[in-house]
């Protein structure tokens, strides 16, 4: 009795695999993903960071601890950010939907998706066990892999607004650091592109199965 649940909570997982790997995109350029994904974060952060920077020059360990009190490079970051900020806004409306689009399955079911009635089904079908790898791999798992790269790119960003506020007054160390954990970033968001494909689906499917709407 035990091993025929097992062996049919096993089929059904391999069923829902099939299922969500179906409903990713054909033609998926990973690498291009990445590298926008990587260009948001980097931008991101360096906003926020420069923000910090700016108003806060000795956090960075900058000579003057008044904002905008360390001369030309706080200008210099001052003009960096109205640069990004201006990408930002540019960008606006293809970052509200990109927001929406993944608050959406938390909300309401993805009914509109053709690999839903199957997904679902075979997750229903899985045991307590298979539901919570499940929910690792394609739920949780992505959604931390998503933090990590942009702690990486993040970091990218603080060793730049840092290389700014010092006036140039770098060791070679900084640009590596900085390049390091920029290619970090790019690594991570490839290896997560093809979970991000089809997160909302297995968010929607995953939260309809075990809380509903």
């Amino acid at each position: 009795m035990v091993i025929d649940m097992l062996l049919t909570s096993n089929g059904a997982y391999s069923d829902l695999v099939k299922w969500m790997r179906s409903a990713r995109p054909p033609g998926m350029k990973l690498w291009l993903r990445a590298r926008r994904h990587l260009a948001s974060s980097l931008i991101i952060g360096t906003v926020v960071l420069g923000l910090i920077g700016l108003f806060d020059p000795e956090s960075f360990g900058a000579p003057q601890s008044d904002a905008f009190a360390n001369g030309w490079p706080s200008t210099a970051l001052a003009e960096l950010l109205i640069l990004c900020a201006v990408f930002l806004a540019t960008r606006f409306r293809r970052i509200r939907k990109a927001t929406m689009r993944a608050a959406e399955p938390w909300f309401r079911p993805l009914y509109e998706s053709p690999a839903w009635p199957g997904a679902s089904g075979a997750l229903a079908a899985c045991s307590a066990g298979s539901r919570a790898r499940f929910a690792l791999a394609w739920v949780w798992g992505p959604i931390a892999l998503v933090v990590i790269a942009c702690t990486f790119s993040w970091s990218t960003a603080y060793f730049v607004v840092d290389a700014i506020l010092s006036g140039g007054r770098i060791g070679w160390g900084q640009p590596l650091y900085a390049l390091g954990f920029a290619l970090l970033s790019l690594v991570t968001w490839r290896y997560v592109e093809v979970r991000l494909a089809t997160w909302r689906l297995a968010t929607s499917i995953h939260r309809e199965a075990t809380e509903g709407y």
